[in-house]
């Protein structure tokens, strides 16, 4: 039973060393980590109503969470080595078939020595158990191997995250422009990169050299084009003010922000293409595969932007750099993708990542709402100012109203509008007696669309209902 316990423990510590030194090696080869690549595959093929749970539950701790699932899933099925030299080869063999296909499966061009990394990390594990080491001999290997892959990965991406240097913005950025910084609780008007939501299908954002990426127009067009970064920062910038919300984006949540976006009209890079059909779509592709398709009738009536940066810095990997597809109005899902390597035109859709899911084939417009900030759950009975923001993008706000109990709905004062595609912040002053509160808020987009009041989860076709909170007065 000893012998048994003691060679369950090297396997375990065999397993997270193996692990290690393929992230270790990914990082120093600047090729895609084989835990991400787990990872993914976990998420890619997941039951969608799990991922709406997950998402639901942990908000943005989801990819962390599931990064720790996978390391403990490995080290746990480690436990299992270290007993049978026969059974361990083969174990190991799987584990580096594995390893080898999922890092490949959607790997990039500059994601490289992908093989050597998945041979290293499972020979690392070959080894450490074939040697029988005592569990004192590997934990220090295993600690250096750990320290090594952690602190590669991190170079790796913060090298990366380097890549939103300045670039030329028109205009400074808006403070108090629209007279609502000094509004107790109110977020900025523009909201700082730092904070911006970032949501995708990917664990972490692919590593793209500038210098060889290209932008290719392809499909039903008259004139191909590959154009480089370089190429599409000298054609026309435009700058414009827009709030980009992510279709899981619950009542109350805050995954959405509002940005300074610089970029390029997709009108101009079409018409430089010089679509053969107007029926057809677009299909916006990431450098790892994923896509999503927009009919170009909305294409022509949103307007959309290939975006090169944002609030006055080119993206940053997490949003997308060198390049990404941004439609003002349209749920982040379905606004087309980041990392952008490809606009083809074709009659068809594609079957698009989300869709295959189970979503709405779309375009899925973003459902006008708003979202009390201020005040905190339990504040001074009295008057009492209220404070949020709404977002009706791309007609945008026009009234935003507040009710407390069963009390009539009263108006909010509105700050200046920044943008019809931006959010608008909002006001009102209260009077709340000692006890507790039912407050809701809802508003109405400039086109007369009145907030629903039916609670609806994200799924299909976004979160509906009025954000409601309790504030107990004392």
């Amino acid at each position: 039973m000893g012998r048994e316990r003691t060679s369950g423990n090297r396997g375990f510590v065999a397993a997270l060393a193996g692990l290690a030194a393929a992230e270790t090696v990914a990082a120093l080869l600047r090729s895609r980590s084989p835990l991400d690549a787990i990872s993914q595959f976990v998420v890619d093929h997941g039951p969608r109503s799990l991922v709406e749970r997950v998402v639901r539950l942990l908000k943005e701790s989801d990819k962390p969470v599931i990064r720790a699932t996978v390391v403990a899933a490995v080290v746990a099925m480690g436990g299992v080595l270290g007993r049978r030299a026969g059974r361990d080869l083969a174990a190991v063999s799987a584990v580096a078939a594995v390893g080898w296909w999922l890092t490949r499966r959607r790997a990039t061009p500059d994601e490289r020595a992908l093989d050597a990394t998945c041979a290293v990390g499972a020979g690392a594990l070959g080894t450490l158990t074939a040697l029988r080491l005592p569990a004192a001999a590997t934990l220090p290997v295993s600690a250096l191997a750990i320290a090594g892959a952690l602190g590669g990965q991190r170079h790796l991406r913060e090298e990366v995250a380097c890549v939103g240097r300045p670039l030329f913005a028109r205009d400074p950025l808006p403070s108090a422009v629209d007279g609502g910084e000094d509004w107790p609780g109110v977020p900025p008007l523009i909201t700082p990169v730092d904070e911006f939501y970032v949501t995708d299908a990917n664990m972490r954002p692919p590593v793209i050299d500038p210098a060889t990426w290209r932008l290719s127009i392809t499909g039903e067009v008259e004139n191909e084009l590959s154009l480089s970064h370089d190429d599409l920062i000298g054609t026309g910038l435009v700058e414009f003010d827009a709030a980009m919300v992510c279709v899981h984006n619950r009542l109350g949540w805050d995954r959405l922000g509002n940005g300074r976006w610089l970029g390029v009209p997709l009108a101009e890079v079409l018409d430089r293409a010089a679509p053969t059909t107007e029926n057809g779509f677009l299909v916006t592709q990431a450098v790892d595969g994923w896509d999503c398709s927009v009919p170009l009738s909305e294409v022509r009536r949103l307007g959309g932007y290939v975006v090169l940066g944002l609030n006055g810095r080119t993206l940053t990997a997490e949003h997308g750099f060198p390049a990404r597809v941004f439609f003002p109005g349209l749920y982040g899902q379905y606004t087309g993708a980041k990392w952008v390597t490809c606009l083809r035109i074709q009659t068809e859709p594609n079957p698009d990542y989300w869709h295959a899911r189970g979503w709405t084939r779309g375009p899925l417009r973003v459902r006008p709402l708003t979202r009390i900030d201020h005040p905190p759950r339990r504040t001074r009975a009295g008057s009492v100012q209220m404070t949020g923001v709404a977002w009706a993008p791309p007609e945008g706000v026009s009234a935003v109203e507040v009710a407390v109990d069963d009390q009539d709905w009263q108006h909010a004062e509105l700050a200046d509008e920044l943008a019809p595609s931006a959010w608008r912040r909002w006001r009102v002053q209260l009077d709340l007696s000692p006890g507790a509160h039912r407050v809701r808020a809802r508003c109405t987009s400039a086109s007369g669309h009145v907030q629903e009041a039916a609670p609806s989860p994200p799924f299909p076709v976004g979160a509906g209902g009025h954000h409601t909170v309790t504030i107990t007065a004392r």
